[in-house]
């Protein structure tokens, strides 16, 4: 809901208030009739005896009145200074306060009078509240607390948080003093608290020495808030202080203020970190944890001295205690919100480099990590980005300091704190001599996302979730961008961009359960749905294609003025429209930006244009747009809006060819369901191609005549059409004949020409094209022609390319980037479809390890080797494998060894590996999801992986449930290739029992599942009739 909508509800005023307010306006008490009110009234005159005993009287009593107030006034002193001292003390947690910590340190138990007296007062406590919450139903209305949003009537200013971090009982104290501006006058403060206990809260005006009494306070855990009630209301156009005491445990999993452990020299040491995006902070202090908040942060932290402790800006002073603790200061932040404020409690050590602007940039890491060099890369490149950045944007990075640190164990492979990004091991720490060119890219890229992050999403703020992609979509662009600055070469963001992105993400929004990127967000159970990839990559394929068709340097342009506006604070998806459309005003363009871009973000799905060619008019083509989807029976998510209604306004990027030559290419905007179009030079024997280099988010579709001239044309000399529209036809053709666009052997047919490509993308871009549709048959009977089919496309580029050697060094990495992964990916798929030659070599190289016990394997292929020895030799190399993955200190090996097992033939041995991978001192709580995965994509394995899931997911659910993706990422995984009735009806029986949770995710694998098994039946019979009479020609 829109924050103007969203502002505090004043009650109405009924006559019962009015009098009461007259009534104290006039000095009374507002005292019922009857006796005492009668005595309160006027008397009628006395004789002056009568008067003299009445002064005496009056004076006596006034002087017990004045006593009395006294006494009163003393003893209230004494109850205010009490708890205060006794919250310091952590005392017992007094009535109305605010639920119980499940094992809080340091709570002494109370005398049986005073439990007695605490219940009581508790009892009152939740009458009160249960009789407030029946005056907000009888108004209609949900009581603040029970809202979606936080109330509007106040904004946080500053923090001021001072924690005291328990190591050794994993409890922590906080004291939260929170500066606040009323804008409307009340009587309620709500802000976002939860799984903590609260043990005192102060209100004061601010620079006032009087304070405002709180009439009572309490959690309320279905909307994670605390409540505090005041005795009179907050004046508007004031400043107020807040001040909390907690405390809270250091929890062992993933979220929060979270404890993980590395063994160094036998000894197992423990850290603490923090992962509050999106909505975790409220379970480390208690705050006001929405983006639009945005606050200056003052943190200090206490903690043993053996420990060192960070936090997003550098220490300013630490204070060290004659009993081994020390306080660190530090400096107070710009204004930022509270989903990327974070801290760390650890014993790393860290290596440092610095920036042409001054930046200390330092990488922390566990010391022998440190020792070894693993964080070097990292941390070099990490400088260089940040000057890049700079100089792009034109905004200076905001902060003197950048810290990476590397963790053992993160919900996520990086979190973009702003000037303490953390990342999992995997993601940051490098070893070149055992690292593979797409470990180091993988690295690379993770680095080149989070560092964009400082811009945008920590600068520049989303308003709210249902913008993310604001954030994600450009940090996932710029991973491209970035990346090509660092390797000018590799052409990140023209080729490797396609497959990566584009074609993934597509497979996912050509689905009638997709939603659109920017999808209403309106309670906090909504928000975790957003982070999935239609905000990530459909985001990033959108920003790609809005810079290509308005010009990278003016897109560029307008991106410099969007920061420099809207730095330090928030904006929405129509601000980077406006921004963009003056951007292109300046150049004399003008396009409403917010019009075509609206539809592409509002909507979901995407078109797939079709290419027809008039035959009664030379020159003279017919462009139609429609939603593709896999599954034309599926059911959309909103039946009002049938696929008929989806429209959008296409950039199409069109060119003429012919056997020799490509004309320049022409756009065509298409904003209707069909239309005609004049294409001159047009002849009988020319084709068309649509969307050059694939900048478009659609598909194009032609005339079965056009795609036979470009199937004719890849195969006398494919060089005419760029590398990557080779790539996006081989995507385009596979994907439009899943789902009945196209007859099953066009896409088939195009692939014959590959034994003559020599460039990696439309490699790249035929593997992942054929992974599905190898999933959907690798269980048939006919299995074999298939696999036939495959094997005779690769042969002879294997051939030629051969197997590396174990010398690639740095130098060689920049250089041979495109030739190395191009032989990698066709001695994948050389193995993955049983080459016997690459079997062979495979088995070889795993045994001449096992037997002198040194890997001489070439770094680019490990994982392919280990993956296929796993799967041919005994049960000894399996053993072999898990002995190395115990023993490695490196994570890039140890991540490609776990995978490794999971490829084994023995049902048993998978068995043993599923059982295995939840016991977190064996498999890390984030590698589990994986070891799942990878079993269910085995074909001996995947009804075990789905049989293992349902079995265990109640305890999946339970570690899984709250953080980002994985849930989704584990649903997806082990459902996607499941294609029989069968598994159908398992699947929809299983979801029946366990309603809860993760409901998107399950309708996703519904109808993910829905089209598998339709494809069978429609479609497999005829794919392998054509297979059949092709093998015998």
């Amino acid at each position: 809901m829109a924050l103007e909508e969203k502002r505090e509800k004043r009650p109405p005023v009924t006559p019962m208030m009015i009098e009461e307010e007259a009534a104290l306006r006039n000095g009374s008490r507002g005292l019922p009739p009857g006796p005492w009110a009668e005595a309160a009234g006027p008397r009628p005159r006395t004789t002056e005896r009568h008067i003299a005993v009445h002064k005496r009287l009056v004076l006596g009593f006034a002087v017990s009145i004045l006593a009395l107030l006294a006494v009163t006034m003393i003893a209230v002193l004494l109850s205010v200074r009490f708890e205060e001292c006794g919250a310091a003390a952590d005392g017992p947690p007094r009535a109305g306060g605010n639920g119980s910590l499940p094992g809080a340190a340091r709570q002494p138990p109370g005398r049986p009078e005073e439990e007695e007296e605490e219940a009581r007062g508790g009892e009152a406590a939740a009458e009160e509240e249960k009789e407030e919450e029946e005056e907000w139903q009888r108004r209609r209305e949900l009581p603040p607390w029970a809202r979606p949003r936080l109330p509007r009537h106040l904004r946080p200013l500053h923090y001021n948080l001072m924690l005291s971090a328990f190591m050794e009982n994993f409890t922590f104290s906080g004291e939260v003093n929170v500066q606040l501006e009323v804008h409307n006058a009340s009587r309620y403060i709500v802000l976002h608290a939860h799984r903590m206990h609260i043990e005192a809260v102060r209100v004061a005006e601010d620079k006032l020495a009087g304070g405002v009494r709180v009439a009572r306070s309490f959690l309320y855990p279905q909307t994670q808030v605390f409540v505090v009630v005041l005795n009179r209301s907050l004046e508007a156009q004031r400043s107020y202080n807040l001040k909390i005491i907690y405390n809270a445990l250091i929890e062992n999993e993933l979220l929060g203020f979270f404890r993980s452990s590395y063994v160094l020299h036998g000894e197992r040491r423990f850290l603490g970190v923090t992962q509050f995006s999106p909505t975790h902070a409220r379970k480390a202090f208690p705050c006001f944890d929405e983006p639009i908040y945005k606050a200056t942060f003052k943190i200090s932290i206490r903690h043993q001295a053996t420990y060192l402790s960070l936090s997003n800006m550098p220490v300013e002073t630490s204070v060290f205690e004659e009993d081994g603790w020390v306080t660190d200061h530090f400096s107070q932040t710009p204004l930022m919100s509270t989903y990327y404020l974070a801290w760390a409690v650890c014993n790393f050590t860290y290596r440092e480099t610095v920036t042409k602007s001054g930046v200390v940039v330092r990488l922390y890491a566990r010391p022998d990590a440190i020792r070894r060099g693993s964080g070097d890369y990292a941390l070099n490149i990490t400088r260089r980005l940040i000057e890049f950045y700079e100089d792009y944007f034109k905004v200076p990075y905001s902060l003197p300091k950048l810290d990476l640190l590397a963790v053992p164990k993160h919900p996520y492979a990086a979190m973009e704190n702003w000037g303490l990004s953390v990342f999992v091991e995997q993601r940051i720490l490098l070893d070149p001599s055992i690292s593979s060119i797409s470990y180091l890219l993988d690295v690379t890229m993770v680095i080149v996302h989070e560092l964009c992050h400082q811009w945008f999403g920590d600068l520049v703020t989303p308003v709210w979730w249902e913008d993310v992609w604001l954030k994600e979509g450009f940090a996932h662009y710029f991973e491209f961008v970035g990346t090509d600055y660092l390797y000018p070469g590799w052409n990140m963001e023209k080729q490797r961009f396609l497959t990566d992105v584009l074609h993934e993400v597509m497979l996912l929004d050509g689905l009638a359960s997709s939603h659109p990127v920017s999808q209403e967000v309106q309670q906090a159970t909504d928000i975790d749905r957003v982070f999935d990839w239609i905000a990530y990559k459909k985001g990033a394929a959108l920003i790609r294609m809005l810079a290509n068709f308005m010009g990278h340097s003016v897109f560029q342009m307008g991106l410099q003025d969007y920061l420099t506006i809207h730095k330090y604070g928030n904006a929405a998806r129509n601000d980077l429209w406006n921004t963009l459309s003056k951007a292109l005003k300046r150049v004399g363009k003008s396009v409403n930006i917010r019009e075509v871009m609206d539809q592409w973000t509002l909507q979901m799905g995407y078109p797939v244009i079709t290419i027809l060619g008039n035959e009664t008019t030379d020159n003279v083509i017919v462009i139609s747009q429609e939603r593709f989807v896999y599954d034309s029976d599926a059911k959309p998510k909103d039946p009002a809006l049938g696929d008929s209604s989806y429209l959008w306004q296409i950039p199409l990027t069109i060119a003429v060819g012919n056997t020799s030559h490509i004309s320049s290419e022409a756009i065509i905007w298409v904003s209707n369901k069909s239309e005609h179009h004049r294409i001159p030079a047009l002849e009988e024997a020319s084709w068309l191609l649509g969307n050059i280099n694939q900048t478009g988010y659609f598909r194009v579709n032609y005339d079965i005549r056009n795609w036979r001239l470009l199937i004719n044309q890849l195969t006398r000399n494919h060089e005419v059409i760029s590398v990557s529209n080779r790539a996006g036809l081989i995507d385009d053709a596979f994907n439009l004949a899943r789902a009945g666009y196209l007859p099953q052997n066009i896409p088939l047919e195009i692939i014959r020409y590959l034994s003559e490509e020599k460039d990696f993308l439309p490699w790249h871009a035929a593997s992942r094209a054929l992974y599905p549709l190898d999933k959907l048959l690798d269980r048939t009977e006919s299995y074999n022609i298939f696999n036939e089919y495959i094997l005779r496309q690769v042969a002879s580029m294997y051939l030629k390319l051969g197997w590396p050697t174990n010398n690639l060094n740095k130098s060689l990495v920049q250089a041979s980037y495109q030739h190395e992964e191009l032989r990698r990916e066709v001695i994948m798929l050389a193995c993955s479809f049983g080459n016997k030659h690459c079997h062979q070599q495979a088995a070889t190289l795993i045994s001449d390890w096992i037997s002198s016990n040194r890997n001489r394997i070439p770094l680019n292929v490990r994982d392919i080797v280990y993956c296929t020895g796993v799967s041919l030799m005994d049960e000894d190399v399996w053993e072999f494998i898990w002995m190395k993955f115990h023993s490695t200190t490196a994570v890039s090996e140890k991540k490609i060894l776990l995978e490794a097992l999971t490829c084994s033939d023995d049902r048993n041995l998978l068995n043993r590996l599923l059982n295995l991978s939840l016991n977190s001192e064996v498999v890390l709580d984030q590698d589990a999801i994986d070891v799942i995965i990878h079993v269910a994509r085995n074909p001996h394995g995947r009804d075990l992986a789905w049989k293992f899931f349902r079995e265990k997911w109640k305890i999946l659910n339970a570690r899984y449930g709250e953080a980002l993706f994985m849930n989704s990422k584990l649903i997806s995984g082990v459902t996607e290739f499941l294609n029989t009735e069968e598994e159908l009806r398992e699947l929809k029986n299983f979801i029946r029992s366990y309603e809860e949770g993760a409901a998107a995710s399950f309708s996703r694998a519904v109808e993910t599942v829905e089209a598998n098994v339709r494809w069978q039946r429609l479609y497999k019979e005829e794919l392998f009739q054509w297979l059949r009479k092709s093998l015998t020609h």
